[in-house]
């Protein structure tokens, strides 16, 4: 019975969906033939139904949906087979229903065929329990049922899960001694789960010992080929796809990039016939990634990029930008300003990591103007960015206002803020900043400790600071050899006797 405390919109879905099994149940299937709903077929009467009652469920929580799922149990509904099916694939289906409540559906049905055990062990796999999958799999063994073609996948899946080599190795004979050896989805599996234990020879004679496959199932198989720099096969694999899509190119030109392999990346390159922007790309992006020596080579491809007239977006500019940025000591600003002119040319001027991205290449080559003018004009500014422009314009007039406005006050900009102070000799600002950076709860590091917070003393000669710092530090339990250093010598410079200064 229903809970009376139920209110009247879930009382009006769960009595609308038991209308509807009640109607369903009156209904045999030989009584469907005779039915007339809009001349549909039973099959589709059918879907209809389980559509309709997905539809009035949606909004039910799991309290009304098992009092509804007991209902009809208690009702019979149960016998019938494809209810059956319904009614399991329905609970496995519902995320906020346990799979214990579904397997409690599941003992309940007399004799069920195969695809019930599927739905079952698919669930298990979809909600990361493999290990319950191998388990029903040895039951539906155990009570003599056949599995059939659609059984192993998820069980081939829940092995590569389990990391499992011997259970995998069983199931894969268990596929040839069923004969569903060559079918694709079967093999399909096979081949992801070798590739996942790193046995790539296996899944080459899984891949080979069968009619063609789909070109997703290839990618794994060149994966497996370049993880373990099997550069021959990965090639051969790659010349007998059937479509050499951008992700297969890609990955054939990141491992060439990877071990240096720059002529035959360039003959890859030559292959592409079309602008595809995403290629171009990525290849900068991993030339920027690998090494600071790759940098003018990933500079030099995308002046090749532009001068063939391919369209730039972010993702290409934030890659070129990252190696001005690093290349801005070497005296690349030039090409930074050509890419900045090339990003308002295209009209992405307005994205926010590309504003970060100039902000910091201009701080990095001190041109402060162009820095401060974007700094000024970006609707977001990442703390890295904030941290840079803080630090660079440290000695700038406008620098407490930009403290100020920090969003988020790192270690960096506190004692950087605070050696101002100190430089101007304010002594009091730079102690009540002191003291705010510790109520902030900001974690000290020794090198804030040493350059930043003894240095204070040293400067004023304040012995009195100096020692309440002393007993801050090893409260904290921040004293080490550098720090102990640093110690000695600000009591040397504050005038302490030797008679007078406290044991380190």
């Amino acid at each position: 019975m229903l809970s009376l405390s139920a209110s009247s919109t879930q009382l009006k879905h769960l009595a609308s969906a038991t209308r509807l099994i009640s109607n369903y149940r009156r209904i045999s299937e030989t009584d469907y033939e005779s039915l007339s709903l809009q001349r549909r077929d039973f099959k589709e009467v059918k879907q209809i139904n389980y559509e309709s009652l997905s539809l009035e469920c949606r909004d039910l929580k799991d309290k009304e949906v098992k009092q509804m799922l007991s209902q009809m149990i208690l009702t019979g509904f149960i016998k019938n087979k494809f209810a059956a099916k319904t009614l399991v694939k329905f609970s496995t289906g519902l995320p906020f229903i346990h799979l214990d409540y579904s397997l409690k559906i599941f003992n309940l049905i007399e004799n069920p065929h195969a695809s019930l055990y599927n739905i079952m062990m698919m669930a298990w796999v979809r909600r990361n329990y493999p290990h319950r999958a191998i388990i029903f799999y040895k039951l539906m063994l155990n009570r003599n049922v056949s599995p059939n073609v659609y059984t192993y996948p998820f069980l081939v899946e829940a092995c590569a899960i389990r990391s499992s080599k011997f259970e995998g190795e069983q199931m894969h004979n268990h596929v040839l001694k069923l004969g569903f050896g060559s079918d694709v989805n079967v093999r399909s599996t096979l081949v992801d789960m070798y590739v996942d234990f790193d046995m790539v020879i296996h899944a080459r004679k899984v891949f080979d010992e069968g009619p063609m496959m789909d070109s997703f199932i290839w990618h794994p198989l060149l994966g497996g080929h370049i993880r373990n720099l099997d550069w021959w096969e990965a090639e051969y694999i790659y010349d007998l796809m059937p479509e050499k899509d951008t992700e297969a190119l890609i990955s054939m030109i990141d491992f060439l990039l990877q071990w240096e392999f720059t002529e035959k990346a360039d003959q890859f390159l030559n292959k592409i016939t079309e602008n595809v922007t995403v290629i171009w790309g990525a290849v900068i992006f991993r030339l920027q990634e690998l090494s600071t020596e790759k940098y003018e080579d990933a500079l030099w491809l995308f002046m090749r990029m532009h001068g063939s007239g391919m369209t730039i977006d972010e993702h290409v500019v934030e890659a070129v930008l990252e190696c001005c940025t690093n290349f801005a000591r070497l005296r690349k600003i030039m090409m930074g300003k050509m890419v900045h002119g090339l990003v308002i040319k295209n009209g992405i001027e307005s994205d926010d990591l590309l504003q970060n991205h100039l902000i910091r290449m201009y701080l990095q080559e001190y041109e402060i103007h162009s820095a401060q003018k974007l700094f000024n004009a970006a609707c977001w500014v990442h703390q890295k960015t904030w941290t840079s422009m803080f630090r660079i314009c440290r000695l700038d007039k406008n620098t407490e206002a930009l403290f100020e406005s920090m969003p988020i006050r790192d270690l960096l900009s506190w004692t950087t803020r605070i050696q101002y102070y100190a430089v101007r000799g304010k002594f009091s600002e730079s102690l009540a900043l002191f003291h705010e950076m510790l109520r902030s709860g900001i974690k000290l590091d020794t090198w804030a400790l040493s350059d930043g917070i003894i240095a204070l003393p040293n400067r004023f000669a304040a012995l009195d600071l100096g020692k309440c710092i002393h007993a801050f530090l090893i409260k904290k339990g921040y004293i080490s050899k550098d720090l102990r250093y640093q110690l000695e010598r600000m009591y040397k410079i504050c005038g302490c006797k030797k008679t007078d200064k406290p044991v380190l």
